[in-house]
């Protein structure tokens, strides 16, 4: 493997078990194996570092989201597709899920392409449901912060070692049932 991946990995476990703020590149590098000087050829600094790795994943869940949903049907489907989507990324690499999901208030200013994040996605999902008269009206914007809070407040408890390690998906079917329940709810 080359340095930059085990520097991204490294800053990963280091940014997970200290913080951005307390994380230092001398950490990062000694966890990589490699220089400081291999970590400033690839990035300016921890904190470059740490904005690409956020930027990466919020961008993939943004996609993720809004692909899947895009093809299922009705929204329920659609309900489900996100949670699907979520689960995704949280089960195909925890310590990446694990970092965005506690770094999201950090890095959000960060995020300028409007339209393309989680929470605007699942928000256009629930505004054409409500158009199409699927759900009863009210404030997408609300229903859509509700929705993404039943599953990331599952994926924090399970940072946070409530849940135990079983993948984010094991919760899927409750995490289904709940947002699905919260869009019909009036």
């Amino acid at each position: 493997m080359s340095a930059k991946p085990r520097i991204e990995r490294a800053a990963l476990e280091v940014f997970v078990r200290d913080g951005v703020d307390a994380a230092t590149t001398r950490a990062i590098a000694t966890t990589a194996g490699v220089s400081e000087g291999a970590l400033y050829r690839h990035y300016k600094g921890k904190d470059e570092l740490a904005i690409s790795l956020f930027m990466t994943t919020h961008r993939r869940l943004s996609s993720l989201i809004e692909e899947s949903s895009a093809r299922a049907v009705g929204i329920r489907a659609k309900a489900a597709a996100i949670v699907a989507a979520y689960c995704e990324v949280a089960d195909e690499d925890w310590l990446t899920f694990s970092f965005h999901l506690t770094q999201i208030h950090r890095f959000i200013p960060y995020y300028q392409e409007d339209g393309r994040d989680p929470v605007t996605v699942t928000e256009n999902v629930i505004k054409q449901a409500m158009i199409a008269a699927e759900i009863p009206p009210a404030d997408p914007r609300v229903l859509a912060a509700m929705a993404i809070g039943v599953i990331t407040q599952t994926a924090q408890n399970r940072v946070y070692g409530r849940l135990g390690a079983d993948p984010l998906s094991a919760h899927a079917p409750l995490m289904t049932a709940g947002v699905q329940a919260l869009l019909f709810a009036r």
